[in-house]
């Protein structure tokens, strides 16, 4: 199993950069003005509700301030905007807009079609066991989280 925990390493980050680069060229030549980090984002907020700045610095393992120039990049552009917790009024809420969600949907549509393309010829079954093996190391790798 070192071998291909050896080849998984190595492919990973590889297969991973390649398949951003794509989407990045997908987006740009769409014309959104939404950038991929930002598309990042508001897939992170629709599937977190309530969630705040530092959730998303730790999720994205990004500095507090470096998010908090690109949310009020988002915030500007009408995609997002920050609502008062209504149980702790110290506390921001990040809310994706109707506009967010157009956008977003635009980006979901250019990722579907990446997507689809990367895996064109690969199988169903294939694909199934691929998701099987990432889920379990994604479960393994946040497993201390929960700690």
């Amino acid at each position: 199993m070192s071998q291909l925990s050896d080849d998984i390493a190595r492919l990973l980050p590889t297969m991973f950069r390649s398949v951003v680069r794509l989407m990045a060229v997908e987006m740009d030549k769409s014309g959104t003005e939404l950038r991929l980090p930002q598309f990042g984002v508001l897939d992170f907020l629709l599937t977190n509700s309530e969630a705040v700045q530092t959730d998303l610095a730790n999720h994205f393992a990004k500095d507090k301030s470096v998010m908090l120039r690109q949310l009020d990049e988002m915030e500007q552009a009408g995609w997002i905007e920050r609502q008062m917790d209504p149980n702790d009024r110290r506390r921001k809420n990040l809310v994706v807009t109707k506009a967010g969600l157009e956008v977003y949907k635009k980006a979901a549509r250019l990722r579907a079609k990446v997507f689809a393309g990367v895996l064109e010829d690969v199988s169903e079954r294939d694909v199934t066991a691929c998701l099987k093996v990432l889920n379990a190391m994604n479960d393994r790798a946040n497993a201390g989280d929960a700690k």
